[in-house]
């Protein structure tokens, strides 16, 4: 990507909403039904290995983040460009949960897959860095 409209261009469509899940708020990524379906069939109900990374690209003014999902036990790798911008609740609650939800896009779905962060502290520093940027 070379310039900001091609970020725009490539950020997350279906964006992220924020649960409550036993009183903490989770950001949970709202992703299209073959993809979750596709998860869920290759990691329900068995070990999983997921690593996840925040890459952050800064031009002075747009702040974007690209978040890698990566299953290391199976096939399966995601990432999700954000714009931290008009997104910085996401990475306050990325940052203080320490995990991350992944549902179907369906107000009515149940189905959430929940990743327990490996990395919380660089989550925190990521925020940390983000909403400094944004000052």
């Amino acid at each position: 990507m070379n310039s900001v409209e091609d970020f725009l261009a490539n950020v997350h469509k279906l964006g992220f909403s924020v649960i409550d899940y036993s009183g903490v708020k989770v950001p949970c990524l709202l992703i299209e039904n073959v993809q979750f379906e596709n998860i869920m069939s290759k990691s329900c109900g068995k070990p999983n290995l997921i690593d996840t990374n925040l890459n952050i690209y800064d031009d002075g003014h747009h702040i974007f983040v690209n978040l890698n999902v990566n299953f290391l036990n199976t096939d399966l790798e995601f990432d999700f460009l954000l714009y931290a911008n008009e997104s910085i609740d996401f990475f306050r609650f990325l940052s203080t949960a320490g995990m991350l939800g992944i549902a179907p896009p369906e107000p009515q779905s149940t189905n959430i897959f929940f990743v327990q962060l490996p990395k919380k502290d660089q989550a925190e520093r990521a925020f940390e860095l983000i909403r400094s940027k944004l000052n």
